[in-house]
């Protein structure tokens, strides 16, 4: 059906937000899917400061996610998709999908940030997601203020798709793969875990990148870069020539760099890192670890994340979570509350929904004493279904805030 991206223009669409000669032109080689040259514009919209004076967005870039997103364009560079009827239907099915969840759910999402969350949760830098998937919907929503946003999953990086033009009459199968990944987050809040094993992890549809690139877009992001990256020894970032490379590299760490300016004309990054974050895990990836230490303070947001963090074999992220979060907004399939009550920080705590017993496949991970203090200080309504108790008045929603 299609190819991925090759290398060469991997190397093009990861410039555009740093002030190299190459960058400033934008000019493509001859063995990338676009035969010509691209300019990238500087955007003349009102940006405030001097830095983000000198951001530019990838028209290439932005072109190819608005194909994996399904949203129709002017662009030049690839009309031969946009004109193909397998693109068609699946914008025009999709648009309707979307605006429904973009009225309805995300609407919800953000008037509750509004109300809610931002009269409790200080701003903070970078906010953290562990066991997220390629979920930055959510994290955008709820803190749309991070200049930083930290995900990791287990799910693969991926690599970009290549939309040959021989090969347009050809584009169902990858249209339908996205879709049928954005079931279970569009209609439950969450991913699946033993889905994602199948939905991202297939010729089509072979990673984060691609439901990433479609959540950013979908909700009104420019893309400025996206870089494949991986974690050193000594805790820093390091770049990584193509994801092609990066699949075959040996490494506990493979992850993806998106610059990104949001639609209040804000530079963000966004980093998405596949390990493994269990004990096991990050006791061998020792470089992995510094990074962590690394982001200095930030906030923490979990859902959905199995209630991994309850057991003893987790207790190294759970530890990087109580000690450098400011705030942790979870439901209760993150940490355990019995931890928050053992830390040596003190926390204070904001409740919202209803806390119930878990679904039946998490019973086991009940917490009386959760429960006990729901009770005794009250809570809020939510509004919406969010986690594992999807259903409006069964979910639960817990603000953490350390205090001084």
């Amino acid at each position: 059906m299609f190819n991925k991206i090759s290398a060469a223009m991997v190397v093009y669409v990861m410039t555009g937000c740093s002030p190299s000669s190459t960058e400033k032109t934008g000019e493509l080689k001859q063995d990338t899917i676009v035969p010509q040259i691209v300019v990238e514009k500087e955007r003349n919209d009102s940006i405030e400061s001097a830095k983000l004076s000198l951001v530019k967005t990838n028209d290439t870039l932005n072109a190819l996610a608005n194909i994996m997103s399904g949203i129709a364009d002017t662009s030049s560079i690839y009309q031969y998709v946009q004109n193909t009827a397998d693109f068609k239907s699946f914008s025009k099915n999709f648009d309707k999908r979307w605006n429904t969840y973009d009225s309805t759910r995300l609407m919800n999402l953000r008037k509750f940030r509004e109300n809610e969350i931002s009269k409790v949760v200080k701003p903070q830098t970078t906010l953290f997601y562990p066991f997220s998937g390629p979920d930055i919907l959510h994290a955008q929503a709820f803190f749309p203020e991070a200049d930083q946003y930290i995900l990791i999953g287990l799910e693969p990086v991926g690599s970009l798709p290549e939309f040959r033009k021989e090969e347009s009459d050809s584009l169902d199968a990858y249209f339908s793969k996205v879709n049928t990944s954005l079931n279970a987050i569009l209609k439950f809040s969450f991913f699946r875990t033993q889905s994602m094993k199948n939905d991202l992890k297939n010729e089509e549809v072979d990673g984060t990148l691609h439901l990433l690139f479609l959540f950013l877009k979908r909700t009104g992001n420019e893309l400025c870069s996206a870089k494949p990256v991986t974690v050193d020894s000594s805790g820093s970032v390091t770049h990584v020539n193509s994801f092609e490379d990066l699949k075959k590299l040996k490494t506990n760490t493979r992850g993806v760099e998106i610059k990104f300016v949001d639609v209040e004309k804000q530079l963000k990054t966004l980093y998405y890192f596949s390990l493994n974050a269990a004990d096991g895990g990050l006791k061998s990836n020792k470089g992995f670890v510094t990074y962590l230490k690394n982001m200095g303070t930030v906030n923490t947001y979990l859902k959905g994340a199995s209630y991994l963090m309850h057991k003893n074999y987790f207790s190294m992220i759970r530890n990087v979570i109580l000690d450098q979060s400011q705030h942790v907004v979870q439901d209760d399939s993150g940490i355990a509350f019995h931890y928050f009550q053992e830390d040596d920080q003190k926390w204070s705590y904001s409740f919202f929904g209803q806390y119930l017993k878990p679904i039946p496949m998490f019973s086991v991970f009940y917490q009386k004493d959760l429960d006990s203090l729901y009770k005794m200080q009250g809570s809020k309504p939510i509004g919406f279904g969010i986690g594992y108790n999807f259903k409006d008045k069964n979910s639960n929603f817990m603000i953490a805030t350390k205090q001084p």
